[in-house]
C-alpha cells in the first residue's frame, strides 16, 4: 500500500499528528512507501466548481521545502520510505 499524506502548513503539519500518524503506518505491514505531497493551489479553483468547498479556503501557503523534508525524516526514522 502507498499512503498520500497532503502537507498543508497550520492544517496537517502539527509534529504531533505527523508522528501519531508515522507510528500507526510503522505498526502495519502493507505500506511500502509514504508520498509527503506539498499542497498547492493549483486545482483550487476547480474545487468549488465540482460543488465541495476549498477546504482551506484559499488561506493556506505552500509548505517550505525543509518542512517538507522534515515530515518526510519523521515518516523514514520510523523505517518509512517516504518521497
Amino acid at each position: 500500500m502507498w499512503v498520500r499524506y497532503v502537507l498543508v502548513p497550520g492544517w496537517t503539519d502539527n509534529d504531533e499528528h505527523v508522528d501519531g500518524l508515522a507510528d500507526f503506518l510503522a505498526g502495519l505491514c502493507v505500506v511500502e512507501r509514504v508520498d509527503v505531497l506539498p499542497f498547492h493551489k493549483l486545482g483550487g479553483r476547480q474545487v468549488p466548481g465540482a460543488g465541495h468547498p476549498l477546504p482551506v479556503g484559499g488561506h493556506a501557503d505552500a509548505p517550505p521545502a525543509e518542512l517538507v523534508e522534515s515530515v518526510r525524516n519523521r515518516f523514514r526514522a520510523r523505517g518509512l520510505r517516504a518521497d
